[in-house]
């Protein structure tokens, strides 16, 4: 009987054990850097308009609309590359497209594994300068 009671408490340590390392593990890899970019977007602009991250960051965009409703819509792969394969900017749900309210701060936050140079556009019509309405993500 004590064998059995010795055996069941250390079986129950190294479960406790597995446990904690493995807790430990997956709070270090939501604790990476991120880095975040405060921007505004306000009828016909973004500011900044250009954003330089290095290949492999962790990016937050953190996006307030000024003065009415837009919207903020980017590619997933690098200008002049073929949409197909890995993106080059992973997102959870590759979801690019995004509503961001008057006054209202909207998070987006994606993973640049992929060099090169992902354009957004505004994606709710803003007026006559709708068009220009534009910046880029470059992944050095």
């Amino acid at each position: 009987m004590r064998k059995l009671f010795g055996f069941a408490a250390i079986l129950l340590a190294g479960l406790l054990f597995v446990g904690a390392a493995m807790r430990a593990g997956a709070q270090a890899k939501t604790e990476e850097p991120v880095q975040v970019v405060e921007m505004t977007a306000k009828k016909y602009d973004y500011s900044p308009d250009e954003i330089r991250v290095t290949k492999g960051t962790r990016v937050q965009l953190k996006i307030r609309a000024t003065d009415r409703t837009h919207g903020f819509k980017f590619r997933l792969y690098p200008e002049g590359s073929p949409e197909k394969g890995e993106p080059g900017l992973q997102m959870k749900d590759n979801q690019n497209a995004f509503k961001i309210e008057q006054n209202q701060e909207r998070i987006i936050e994606f993973v640049a594994v992929r060099p090169g140079t992902y354009v957004f556009r505004c994606s709710v019509f803003c007026g006559m300068g709708h068009r220009g309405m534009s910046g880029k993500i470059i992944v050095e």
